[in-house]
């Protein structure tokens, strides 16, 4: 007797465990959190203080977007080039949303030869680093942020 209540108790408990365990496979197997996402806004044409945000893509959605931008920003070259800070051609952000955490906070301006890229350092503006990308990944990033030229 003392045998089939150990059995019955051990089969309730196995029991509760695997319906605990595929309730919750069925009930969160398609829920994914988003752990990138890539933003390029413009200054607004109409109030000049104003930034746009025109384009934004997520890993979740379009992971080669965001792969392909992330490699450009890890593989620019640093420049000596000086630009205005107030007036880039283009912003570009890369956010953690998983984390709650900004990753690039970048200001881009298109040249001949490709673009500069001007990365902040420090907590403003004030502190710029500058680097530069080829044509190839300028044009890439005009496509996936949408640029038109003024």
């Amino acid at each position: 007797m003392k045998v089939i209540k150990i059995l019955g108790t051990l089969t309730i408990a196995v029991g509760l465990f695997l319906s605990g365990y595929f309730t919750h496979k069925l009930t969160n197997e398609n829920v994914q959190e988003v752990s990138r996402e890539v933003q390029f806004s413009y200054r607004s044409n109409e109030q000049p203080n104003q930034i746009n945000l025109e384009k934004s893509y997520t890993d979740l959605e379009d992971q080669n977007i965001v792969d392909n931008t992330m490699m450009i920003m890890m593989h620019k070259k640093p420049s000596s080039e000086v630009m205005d800070i107030d007036h880039p051609d283009m912003y570009i952000n890369v956010l953690s949303p998983k984390q709650h955490t900004g990753l690039v906070d970048s200001r881009v301006w298109f040249t001949e030869s490709g673009a500069v890229i001007g990365d902040r350092v420090g907590e403003s503006w004030d502190q710029v680093e500058y680097f530069e990308v080829n044509e190839q990944d300028a044009d890439y990033l005009k496509e996936q942020g949408g640029f038109e030229e003024m």
